[in-house]
């Protein structure tokens, strides 16, 4: 488990909030600065979730044990 695991399980979690919350209260978010607080939490989510899949997609290491040319294709006939 990483930061992008945490990160996106977060933002589904406050997916699926937000939609409850908006579904089953008419008023929902109420005010707007309520709506600019839902709002920026849903960035600062969506932010934190892309950018840490970034990040770990670039620092990652290959576990194949290939060197630079062990991305050829291989036919399967």
């Amino acid at each position: 488990m990483n930061v992008y695991h945490v990160c996106g399980g977060l933002l589904a979690l406050w997916a699926v909030l937000v939609s409850f919350l908006g579904i089953t209260r008419e008023d929902f978010p109420g005010s707007d600065g309520a709506m600019r607080l839902v709002g920026a939490i849903s960035i600062v989510l969506a932010l934190a979730t892309i950018g840490s899949a970034i990040y770990i997609g670039a620092t990652e290491k290959k576990e194949n044990g290939g060197g630079e040319g062990s991305n050829a294709f291989v036919s399967p006939i």
